[in-house]
């Protein structure tokens, strides 16, 4: 038996109708999640289920089919199944196979595009909790998450660019001149939409800025 496609299929019943805190279906990041993992059938198909024991316990029995090594790992991702924080992570960190999902789901959890589309304040917070977790996983890539000296600065720059991206693009629908030339408003506007984009892009690294710029559309 195929276990990842048995994986897959109980995975996208659970997590059907579910969004994640962007409001996007949560079984997207699943995807993601078993996507990473490569060349190892059983924690792919873990990966699959990481979170539906813990998100849905009236799944657990359905989950009995599956191979011992697959239900070992989903227990461990499973964060009731440890008494604390500490002891959960511990009990991960010991155990490649679901270290191996477990680094996977943070870093795209983590992720500047999934960060991004959360409120500021929220996005801050979870920088935060995923640093916390990598480091409590004993890795050593934890400045992929810990938030950024200049975050405030930067958040701030989104917002203004965000709002200056607007701005122009409303201008520019609600004139209509009879030619291409914007006019004296519009272009005041292109000039601050402009410089918000200038500074928000010295300040951020360039492959945020481009999944930024992905998000908006830039013209």
């Amino acid at each position: 038996m195929d276990w990842v496609v048995e994986a897959r299929t109980l995975a996208c019943e659970a997590h059907a109708g579910q969004q994640d805190k962007a409001g996007l279906p949560y079984i997207e990041h699943v995807a993601r999640v078993a996507a990473a993992i490569h060349d190892d059938d059983t924690a792919k198909a873990a990966a699959w289920l990481h979170d539906v024991v813990e998100d849905y316990p009236q799944y657990t029995a359905r989950l009995q089919v599956f191979p011992a090594p697959v239900r070992e790992i989903v227990t461990l991702l499973n964060r009731h199944s440890a008494a604390d924080a500490q002891q959960y992570y511990a009990r991960i960190r010991q155990h490649p196979q679901a270290l191996k999902v477990k680094l996977a789901d943070i870093a795209d959890n983590a992720h500047p595009r999934r960060l991004l589309q959360l409120p500021p304040a929220v996005a801050e917070r979870l920088r935060g909790k995923y640093a916390a977790a990598l480091a409590a996983l004993g890795s050593a890539d934890v400045s992929a998450v810990m938030p950024d000296p200049a975050s405030t600065r930067v958040l701030q720059l989104m917002a203004t660019a965000r709002l200056r991206v607007q701005q122009a693009e409303q201008a520019g629908a609600s004139v209509n001149t009879g030619d291409d030339a914007p006019g004296p408003h519009q272009k005041a506007l292109i000039k601050a939409r402009d410089t918000a984009l200038a500074e928000l892009e010295a300040q951020m690294t360039a492959e945020a800025f481009i999944v930024w710029s992905d998000m908006y559309v830039l013209a």
